[in-house]
């Protein structure tokens, strides 16, 4: 054997043809080659041969199997974001890989030479990770993730290479191989020789993701490799927003936490990095205000040119782009001391390394210690079994188990409560809600009975194998013993035992109030959740000892009651009601549960600006934030800025209740095919969905598929009889057929359930003055108006008094609301009617055809205008060409 490296290859290798060198890797040369066999080009890459020939047998042997070991572990490997292994040479003194040979230049090559938009580099992000999250499948850990390793293709697409120093996650490796890697890209466990797991390629991938976001090293300059090594280990990274001020805080969270220095703080599941680097993408793409402006990606300091796997495509240098973001920053409110204890108890620091940590604290943020996105978890309503127990106490014991379980996920850190109402609205097996909800865990309470004894089990339902796609299992369980004669005993019990289930320790909340009223809390909610609101249901509340209306659960209950009889009422004085009893709470109730009531009230008053300033104040997720501001955007009428924040929350997390928010937002602006695509896509979620059935039904109203709504309309009263919105729908169903005086019952029924409804009393109105030619209707128009004087005035009480006005022949009030509504919701279709409807009746011809054509325009069926007050139209070409056009030419005709 010769002990001198060969510098001349030899010219056949097997059945290779070896044409030209290419790279150079960690161990060893790669040639471009050519398969004499299969007639194609590939890449070889051979052990060098002063690895492979040494005079210590052990240190020869050790990269023999670390060589052959790489092409098993790359041949358990197929991914389009994966160089391909096609072969493994062993011959006599040479030792060979051959790999698909990929046309392109490495990553760090490739930004030196190529202008790289941000939406380009986020898609070989999602590329990254999908390929890394496969080989993390096959127990394959890269452990030298940077970007001479990643090869860019002719089609722009991103592979990962050079797997040499890979290792199984059950090979024992030697401290030699802990350190292996590059030392800019090393995680902080790695650098120190520690035992690694796939955690530490995520954080390699953070600072890879830093270095094409940011166009920098998240720990400064690496020229020096002790001092980056060592700021790896015990220095914060330096925030993103100092090389882009305006860096999204979606990209901010990620990276934060794919660079946390505990590993157990980095996230659980490749799969879940790829997905949310996709998401992102999606949402740049979305985003007009995202800048595609590039920069080129700041390296480490190297002599040496790894350009692997290869072919050459010019060498010239290219100038420095800096990326300029222009979206909106958002950023977490956190004070600098709770940053710097998370800090501390995250990493082991020393008194000289602390000094620094105080001076990196005072003048930057600690970005990347910020709370992950939270779990969602979903609570499932008790199921219960009784022997010889009346049914109102079976109700009585599921209300206390279902209160205790929802007030102690409530004191989870890092975890989101879903509502109560969304798993209701969901009305399907746990699976399903699982899926509707976008839960990623559940709580379920099986409670078995005999007289006053039960057995309570509570378990929490997780993924299996860490898949958020696998079928749910039971992480953990606790089933406790209890008796029955005193409830607020039962939920003080299980609140402790469902701490347990997350090894923490909870806080009971209703340890201030007594038993009776505590039963009558939870039998409060009973009813109302079975028979809807009721003003005695407040009254009840209002008796409570203020100990109990402070609780959270109190509170809640109050404001949801409150909210659903003002819906049906529009009476102010309970909104004065909800104020006064939520005042009582502000320094004793949860901060997130008076936040979220404040909300909802602000919400409903109109103050939309101070309901935007308090989910700025909620600790809750971006998806649940956007979510939030999009419901005020739509309640000011921006619907268009509600449905971009919405998409986006969707993006993040998929909810039945977020596709069911979009699809109403797109039926407001008249757009009902993207309207019903998102109601197909939330009823294949959540086939029960009460609210999608619903909004399908108004949908059908509108397009005049009659027959439709009506089927929609009174099945949803057969399964809701107290469902007023339905009733009311049901009886513009009826108006559109000519059935007036069916009409006017159901909108009289409507209007008896809710008599401060304003649009009961109108639609009461309009039946009655197209079913006969009596007074009656008149006086319902002026009374309308004169409710309405004497209330807070906001767009819908506009579109009302606008039409009472001109009903009654008062065309210049009629007008004056009309161009008050139009410049405060103009892209509501109420809005565009009410105009078609008031130009007619004041005879302005032009501005009401136009109107109906706009109407028209936004899927408004044509129906909607063959009642009598158009008839004027009939004598317009325009308006009977609109006819034709709409194949309704009959409607003109005696």
């Amino acid at each position: 054997m010769n002990s001198k490296p060969e510098t001349t290859p030899p010219q056949m290798l097997g059945h290779y043809q070896l044409l030209e060198a290419i790279g150079r890797g960690g161990m060893g040369l790669v040639y471009r080659a050519r398969d004499t066999r299969l007639e194609r080009e590939v890449a070889v890459k051979c052990l060098r041969t002063e690895l492979f020939i040494s005079s210590h047998t052990e240190f020869e042997g050790h990269y023999i199997e670390r060589f052959k070991r790489e092409a098993l572990l790359l041949a358990k490997l197929n991914h389009p974001n994966i160089v391909q292994i096609y072969d493994f040479i062993e011959a006599p003194e040479q030792l060979a890989l051959v790999m698909e040979l990929v046309d392109g230049r490495n990553l760090q090559t490739y930004l030196r030479e190529h202008i790289a938009p941000l939406s380009q580099r986020l898609q070989w992000l999602t590329q990254i990770a999908e390929g890394l999250a496969i080989a993390h499948d096959a127990g394959i850990i890269h452990r030298d993730l940077k970007a001479e390793n990643i090869l860019i293709n002719k089609r722009g697409n991103a592979k990962i290479t050079d797997l040499g120093i890979a290792k199984s996650q059950d090979f024992n490796a030697t401290l030699t191989d802990h350190v292996a890697g590059s030392y800019c890209s090393m995680s902080p466990e790695q650098a120190m020789g520690e035992s690694i797991s796939f955690k530490s390629d995520l954080f390699s991938l953070g600072i890879l993701a830093y270095q094409l976001l940011c166009g920098a090293h998240p720990f400064g300059d690496t020229s020096n490799k002790l001092q980056i090594m060592q700021r790896i280990i015990s220095h914060a990274p330096t925030p993103p927003q100092q090389h882009n001020p305006n860096l999204p805080a979606e990209f901010v969270d990620l990276l934060g936490q794919l660079l946390s220095k505990d590993p157990n703080k980095r996230p659980d599941n490749t799969h879940w990095v790829a997905a949310q680097f996709k998401k992102l993408s999606a949402m740049n793409l979305q985003d007009n205000s995202a800048s595609d402006d590039t920069q080129a990606l700041a390296m480490p300091h190297s002599n040496t040119n790894n350009n692997h796997i290869t072919r050459s495509a010019g060498t010239q240098d290219h100038p420095t782009f800096e990326t300029r973001f222009v979206a909106m920053p958002i950023t977490t409110k956190i004070s600098a001391w709770q940053k710097l204890k998370s800090h501390i108890a995250a990493n082991a620091i020393t008194l000289g390394s602390l000094a620094i940590s105080l001076l990196i604290v005072a003048g930057v943020a600690v970005w990347q210690l910020q709370p992950k996105p939270p779990k969602y978890i979903a609570v499932i309503p008790p199921k219960l079994t009784a022997e010889g127990m009346q049914e109102s106490q079976q109700e009585l014991v599921k209300g206390a188990v279902y209160d205790a379980l929802q007030q102690s996920v409530i004191q989870l850190d890092g975890y989101y409560l879903i509502p109560r109402d969304e798993i209701a609205d969901v009305n399907g097996d746990n699976e399903t809600i699982r899926r509707a909800t976008g839960a990623d865990e559940l709580i379920t309470a099986e409670i078995k009975c005999v007289v006053e004894a039960c057995t309570i089990t509570i378990s929490r339902l997780t993924p299996e194998h860490k898949n958020p796609d696998s079928r749910l299992r039971v992480q953990n369980a606790k089933t406790v013993d209890v008796l029955t004669d005193n409830y607020l005993s039962v939920a003080t019990i299980v609140n402790r035992n469902a701490g347990d289930l997350y090894s923490k320790k909870t806080i009971n909340t209703l340890q201030s109030i007594d038993d009776d009223d505590y039963s009558t809390l939870i039998g409060i909610n009973n009813t109302y959740r079975s028979t809807g609101a009721r003003r005695e249901l407040l009254d009840t509340l209002d008796q409570l000892h203020i100990a109990t209306k402070e609780t959270p659960s109190a509170q809640r209950l109050y404001r949801e009651i409150s909210l659903d009889i003002y819906a049906d009422s529009n009476d102010q004085s309970v909104l004065d009601r909800l104020k006064k009893y939520l005042s009582s709470s502000i320094n004793n109730a949860s901060e997130t549960s008076h936040l979220y009531n404040l909300y909802n009230l602000q919400l409903v008053e109109g103050k939309f600006d101070l309901a935007l300033e308090t989910t700025e104040k909620l600790s809750t997720s971006r998806s649940v934030q956007d979510e939030l501001v999009a419901h005020v955007l739509i309640e000011k009428g921006e619907y268009e800025p509600a449905i971009k924040k919405l998409e986006k929350s969707l993006a993040i997390k998929k909810t039945a209740h977020k596709l069911f928010s979009l699809a109403n937002a797109y039926s407001l602006i008249g757009n009902n095919s993207q309207a019903k695509k998102y109601l197909t896509e939330t009823l294949l979620l959540s086939p029960n969905y009460y609210k999608s059935h619903e909004l399908r039904g108004q949908i059908a109203l509108l397009e005049g598929d009659i027959e439709q709504a009506i089927s929609s309309f009174e099945t949803l009263i057969k399964q809701k009889p107290h469902d007023i919105l339905a009733i009311n729908n049901l009886g513009l169903s009826y108006l559109l057929t000519n059935n007036y005086l069916k009409a006017f019952e159901l909108f009289k029924t409507a209007s008896e359930a809710a008599p401060k409804n304003n649009n009961y009393l109108i639609n009461m109105a309009d039946a009655k003055g197209l079913h006969d030619s009596s007074s009656e209707h008149i006086e319902l128009y002026r009374h309308l108006i004169e409710k309405i004087n004497n209330e807070q005035m906001n767009a819908q009480n506009l579109r009302l008094r606008s039409q009472a006005y001109a009903h009654l022949g008062k065309y210049s009030e009629a007008l004056t609301d009309l161009q008050q509504v139009e410049k405060s919701d103009p892209d509501n279709i109420e809005t565009i009617y009410t105009a078609a409807l008031v130009h007619t009746l004041a005879n302005n011809k032009a501005s009401a055809i136009l109107n109906i054509e706009k109407s028209l325009n936004n899927n408004m069926h044509i129906l909607w205008f063959s009642f009598k007050w158009f008839d004027s139209l009939c004598d317009e070409p325009t308006f009977r060409l609109l006819l034709a056009q709409h194949n309704s030419l009959d409607r003109c005709h005696p």
